[in-house]
């Protein structure tokens, strides 16, 4: 599969790793994973490319964290770590450089399991602001749209939104981190958060359970969204224009 998705990868930048002569962004997508694969990762890597295609952005894929210097980063005005998991995934140089990069202004979006990376990194679990603690089977529930101005949630253009996705717990509650900004957050009693099938020694209940925030980080931005889990959900429009709402906000290239 990693074999496959690697291909996948060279195939889409070769085809347009430049998305126009003047790109209106320069964006870098970081792909690796040390924990769990996700097989939506075609998908998701998929849409990001044709989002590019469309922004007339520039895009870059990658799982090779060599790209993460100083003088590799300041090319693009956001990072984005797509379904990344696992610890240890860049190297005390590589982590020093991304946290002078993003404290510097540049951006960072987290899809979905970017809160299941990097656990012993203290400035990463400020920066993506929970850590991933479980979840039950994919359902359906109800999401509360709780900001509908942002740019990665008026999209949605209601103040609740039925939505079928994993719907991940974290190991804290981060609407108490004064920090971060909560956009989305779901409703638990909309869906069966008690059908705790693989993380049976963890209580996965929030009571109040954000899933969307976001956070200034020195003079940069992080955002993360806990959604993206169903591969499908890739070719959503809505979801994509959350996704690129998301980065836009990152990058500090909204009105």
């Amino acid at each position: 599969m990693k074999k496959i998705l690697l291909i996948f990868i060279s195939v889409f930048c070769s085809l347009g790793l430049l998305t126009a002569a003047r790109p209106r962004m320069n964006v870098l997508v970081f792909t690796k994973t040390a924990g769990f694969y996700h097989n939506a990762k075609p998908n998701a890597i998929k849409a990001l490319y044709e989002i590019a295609y469309n922004q007339k952005w520039k895009i870059t894929f990658t799982e090779d964290s060599t790209f993460f210097n100083d003088k590799e980063l300041g090319k693009y005005n956001a990072v984005v770590f797509l379904l990344t998991t696992g610890n240890n995934l860049l190297d005390n140089a590589q982590k020093t450089a991304f946290e002078k990069y993003v404290e510097g202004g540049g951006g960072f979006v987290g899809v979905h399991t970017a809160t299941d990376t990097e656990y012993k990194w203290p400035w990463y679990e400020k920066l993506v602001g929970a850590h991933f603690l479980g979840h039950p089977p994919v359902h359906e529930g109800k999401l509360i749209i709780e900001d509908k101005n942002h740019p990665a949630t008026e999209c949605f253009g209601v103040d609740t939104l039925t939505w079928t996705d994993e719907f991940y717990s974290f190991d804290r509650n981060p609407r108490k981190n004064k920090d971060l900004k909560i956009l989305v957050s779901i409703d638990e009693r909309t869906y069966n958060i008690d059908e705790n099938i693989w993380f049976k020694d963890v209580n996965i209940v929030m009571g109040d359970h954000p899933m969307v925030w976001c956070r200034e980080m020195g003079s940069g931005r992080s955002f993360h969204t806990a959604l993206g889990h169903v591969p499908e959900m890739y070719d959503n429009e809505v979801f994509r224009k959350h996704i690129t709402g998301a980065i836009l906000w990152a990058a500090g290239k909204t009105k």
